[in-house]
């Protein structure tokens, strides 16, 4: 073969590749050069073993899993132990220990709020993007400037501070053996008393669709769906569902697990609800979707909802894995290599460079000194990802921080004085063996019918089955070798092969772990003192301002209007 032949039999090839490309770019039809729209949705304090995706049976969630089993189960996806860390990490790129956010979530009335760092929405809107927060903020709002529609979105409906009650909207937070309750529900800053009575998730589902149905289509959406629930609420009735919904958990004997389970019900109607509409929009085929939890279920505990992160150890509010180990997945027709799970490291910080990849932005725009890492064409082509480590966590005030690097993980010290460390979520399982996993609710699912017409070739229920078994995690460690970071000791654990961490190998490994703890000096040098903020309940008291909780500083009363 002469150069001639050779030249023309590699551009034969090469056309052949671009063909195969073009045809085979995505299940559901060929990638679109648009911007796509961006539905990111976050769900507080829901536990590993809350989904049927997982492997539980006990709660069904089949349109969250048909999405799950049509895009790509993120299976070691990591976010912060708290909602306000978690929330800051994920709209700045930047780990919050380099912001001062690595402590707990904000309280009601703290003077405190997310640094002046520009945003994920603020660079969306730079791109042409209509931008929406619905639901939770939970980052500050002493000050006007500090609330959402001053951070980025073009419109907030939802809430400010960490919860409030699922009908009324009310929030009560003590303070000096005082309560003081506020009504919590705002539309772009104003409070609207008039859609009280309605439940929360379906609330908050209800003005997503009628963004969805009324946006433009000419304009690039990015909306932000970040549920109160599954969070627990006011002392008294943390839990609250529809009776109804209730109702079809008969088969869960204790009380307070049923409801959390139609809590998590509803945000699965949700789900459904919005495919839906998006499909009815024509909006589906240039859609990503993105779904995470904030942190692990608080089984016990402040705030306890009853959630199960089984069989992960630990909770929310620990760096073990069932409090920083999160569910997440991806679905959309521009991901190419689509019904898998995938077990590469990704933090909550990636979503950052990721989406903006992905929305056709210029990486080399965004700060340098992001934390996140673009992600996007391992995701979409199931290429090696660039992640190989993940800083946990360092908080100087409790001693406790956590590194992942490769397959190893190291803790050290401990937070809640150890209180979570041994807790692996335990909670009533009755009769969990006798409800098979229904694989044909999910095929019939209402998202999965919109899937069933949109993919040219639709997943059988047996490749449901399979997905399921490849993202549900069992503990295989052979050997057991308890470590407790509260007694001082370093602990070391093989997470691919101990993912529970019952196998402590630091004597083993002390290479290792000499190397990982010199990674946490080096990160530590980064680290910004967690922000300070007075509880000022006195100028923020709700009933200066309507019995609302509002911005205070700079307003001495109800007459203060958005800045």
């Amino acid at each position: 073969m002469d150069k001639k032949e050779f030249r023309l039999y590699m551009m034969e090839i090469w056309l052949a590749l671009i063909a195969f490309v073009i045809l085979h770019s995505s299940r559901y039809g060929v990638y679109s050069a648009e911007q796509p729209n961006i539905i990111f949705i976050i769900v507080d304090d829901l536990g590993w073993n809350d989904v049927g995706f997982h492997g539980s049976n006990q709660i069904p969630t089949p349109n969250i899993d048909v999405l799950a089993y049509n895009g790509i189960i993120l299976n070691s996806h990591y976010v912060q132990s708290y909602s306000t860390p978690t929330r800051a990490a994920l709209l700045s790129g930047i780990y919050p220990m380099k912001l001062g956010m690595q402590g707990p979530s904000f309280l009601a009335a703290e003077k405190k709020a997310m640094p002046k760092h520009k945003l994920l929405p603020e660079y969306f809107k730079d791109m042409g993007y209509e931008t929406y927060l619905v639901g939770k903020w939970h980052l500050g709002y002493s000050r006007w400037n500090e609330t959402p529609t001053l951070r980025g979105f073009d419109h907030h409906f939802g809430f400010y501070n960490s919860y409030c009650s699922y009908y009324d909207y009310l929030s009560t937070w003590t303070y000096n053996e005082h309560d003081y309750t506020g009504f919590e529900l705002r539309k772009d800053g104003q409070a609207v008393f008039d859609e009280a009575g309605k439940y929360a998730t379906d609330l908050f589902t209800e003005y997503t669709v009628n963004t969805i149905n009324e946006h433009d289509s000419g304009k690039p959406l990015f909306l932000m769906l970040s549920h109160l629930g599954v969070h627990a609420a006011n002392s008294g009735k943390p839990l609250e569902a529809p009776q109804e919904t209730i109702n079809t958990f008969r088969h869960i004997v204790d009380a307070n697990r049923r409801t959390y389970a139609a809590m998590v019900s509803k945000i699965d109607d949700s789900m459904g609800s919005i495919i839906t509409a998006l499909d009815q929009k024509n909006m589906l085929s240039n859609t990503i979707i993105a779904f995470i939890s904030d942190n692990g279920a608080p089984t016990t505990g402040p705030y306890q909802n009853w959630g199960s992160n089984l069989p992960l150890r630990g909770i929310k509010d620990t760096l073990f894995e069932g409090g920083v180990r999160s569910v997440a997945f991806i679905w959309s027709p521009l991901l190419v290599q689509t019904a898998r799970v995938s077990t590469d490291l990704m933090h909550v910080t990636d979503w950052f460079p990721t989406l903006f990849t992905a929305a056709g932005g210029d990486i080399d725009a965004l700060d340098p000194e992001l934390d996140g890492i673009d992600v996007w064409s391992s995701l979409v082509y199931d290429l090696p990802s660039p992640r190989n480590d993940i800083l946990l966590n360092i908080d100087e005030k409790t001693r406790n921080a956590g590194l992942r690097f490769y397959n190893w993980k190291l803790i050290v010290g401990t937070s809640q004085n150890g209180s979570y460390n041994d807790y692996f979520g335990h909670i009533p399982m009755e009769n969990i063996e006798e409800i098979p996993y229904n694989s044909s609710a999910v095929y019939e699912s209402p998202a999965g019918q919109v899937l069933k017409k949109v993919n040219y070739s639709p997943l059988s229920e047996v490749e449901y089955e399979n997905i399921r078994y490849q993202a549900t995690i069992k503990c295989t460690a052979t050997k057991k070798n308890p470590c407790d970071p509260a007694t001082g000791a370093v602990c070391l654990y093989d997470i691919p092969s101990d993912p529970c961490e019952e196998n402590d190998l630091a004597k083993y490994f002390p290479s290792v772990v000499r190397r990982m703890k010199r990674a946490l000096v080096d990160y530590r040098k980064g680290l910004i003192p967690q922000i300070e903020g007075e509880v000022d309940i006195e100028a923020a008291d709700p009933k200066l301002f309507k019995y609302t909780w509002s911005p205070w500083v700079d307003c001495a009363d109800a007459t203060c209007n958005i800045a």
